[in-house]
């Protein structure tokens, strides 16, 4: 999934707009992902960046891990099907 796809459907399945889809976006490109940390320092970064409260940034947080891991798991299928 590129970056285009992935904002789209932040977008869609949280009602972002174009510009949060893009913040967003960038967060989790910026940030390694594993880890209780990385969660925390995300949602904190969610909720300064674009301008919404700690409950809303969980959901789009679950969102986003849940499209990455989508998109992780289609590639590696993709490598076992040639």
């Amino acid at each position: 999934m590129n970056s285009e796809d992935f904002i789209s459907q932040l977008i869609s399945e949280t009602g972002l707009t174009q510009e949060q889809g893009v913040a967003a976006n960038n967060i989790f490109e910026s940030t390694f992902l594993a880890g209780n940390k990385n969660k925390d320092f995300i949602i904190k970064q969610i909720v300064e960046k674009l301008g919404v409260d700690e409950a809303q940034a969980n959901i789009i947080y679950d969102v986003a891990v849940g499209l990455l891991a989508t998109g992780i798991l289609s590639k590696i299928k993709n490598i076992f099907k040639r």
